[in-house]
């Protein structure tokens, strides 16, 4: 399987002259066109694909768990020992799973939840989830203070998660999920205080160049931030999420990798596919308000997407240019969780390849996305 493919990028010569009339003609008409289509914008409220596909209420039944709320404050260190981030350090790795268990545990049961209301329009199922959501919010969860940049990573992935989980139930409405207005006011504005710490943190670290604030970090920022803005109908934050996405693929190489994951190590390959999850679901989440971010910067995100499930037929590429033997596909098989992205892609970019690869490795539910990919 072979689908990298080189997209021709804009030319660099450009005729000034007639450039110079283009401008000029339409410099009176710009301002007041985009004042328009602004005002439009603003006008509307956000969307989610899943607003898109309505899901017919039943009376299936639905076990909903009790868990405790989040913490205020997290505490979580990372695990890697090497430079390259590429080695996990087994007890640093035990000591993190300790610390991420209570945030994996809310994940899971939300999105369980949510991907059983999608499946089978069970209003229990809707309901659990909103109740799960509201009471995070009625306990300010995660609004405090972040041990170090792993806990304002796992900040990150659990505010991403839980807004995709809310998109998912919020068009069964206010009765079937059993919210009053205030409740819903209380999860919208934790959801945008939330999402607001993570784009300070992570605008900071792109702002100093660091590398969370360039990599596939900088990324899943985006893709949280523009959830939790829809969810809050918060124009503000979905537009930093639409940035962080033409950041990443600005980042895309001619031969269709990204030079922070590449110098991952072994684990570049991996890191790639968990880069191009986030950019693929903004994507998705984008296209539901009218905005196509695929098409930005000449489509450029496909050479990424081409070299990389190219990586999973044959990675000798990305072990090559890393210089190591890649740690993915595990064991040489593609896994589902590879892939949680895929979906949407496909069906917008149909590809034998992609065809064959789902049917070999059905995409599974993805953590930090939400669960199961958008419609």
């Amino acid at each position: 399987m072979h689908l990298f493919r080189p997209v021709r990028r804009r030319g660099a010569a450009l005729v000034v002259a007639s450039l110079a009339c283009v401008l000029c003609a339409t410099a009176a008409a710009k301002p007041a066109h985009a004042a328009k289509n602004a005002d439009k914008h603003a006008a509307q409220s956000l969307r989610s694909p899943w607003d898109l596909h309505p899901v017919t209420l039943t009376s299936a039944k639905y076990d909903c768990p009790t868990l405790p709320p989040l913490p205020h404050d997290i505490v979580a260190y990372d695990y890697y020992s090497d430079a390259k981030h590429s080695i996990t350090d087994p007890k640093r790795h035990a000591a993190y799973q300790a610390a991420a268990r209570p945030f994996l545990a809310i994940e899971e049961a939300t999105e369980h939840a949510a991907d059983n209301y999608q499946s089978t329009g069970s209003r229990e199922a809707a309901a659990c989830v909103a109740q799960l959501l509201v009471q995070q919010a009625q306990a300010n969860a995660m609004t405090g203070s972040m041990s170090s940049n792993q806990a304002y990573y796992v900040q990150n992935w659990a505010i991403g998660a839980l807004a995709v989980v809310w998109l998912k139930v919020r068009p069964a409405g206010a009765a079937a999920l059993g919210v009053t207005p205030a409740q819903t006011a209380v999860l919208q504005a934790w959801m945008k205080t939330v999402a607001g710490q993570v784009e300070d943190y992570f605008g900071t670290e792109h702002e100093k160049g660091a590398g969370s604030g360039r990599n596939n970090h900088y990324y899943w920022a985006g893709f949280s931030v523009m959830a939790a803005g829809i969810a809050a109908n918060d124009r503000s934050l979905y537009d930093w999420g639409a940035g962080t996405y033409k950041f990443g693929v600005d980042q895309i190489a001619p031969d269709g990798t990204l030079p922070l994951e590449m110098a991952r190590g072994q684990r570049a390959l991996h890191y790639h596919l968990f880069a191009i999850a986030p950019l693929v679901t903004m994507a998705e989440l984008a296209s539901a308000n009218g905005d196509d971010l695929y098409a930005y910067d000449d489509s450029r995100i496909h050479l990424l997407v081409s070299r990389t499930v190219d990586g999973l037929a044959d990675n000798h590429f990305f072990q090559e240019k890393s210089g190591v033997p890649q740690d993915t596909p595990e064991n040489g098989v593609v896994k589902g969780s590879d892939i949680s992205w895929l979906p949407p892609y496909a069906r917008r970019f149909p590809d034998p390849a992609f065809t064959a690869l789902l049917n070999r490795a059905p995409a599974q539910p993805e953590g930090y996305l939400g669960g199961m990919p958008p419609p």
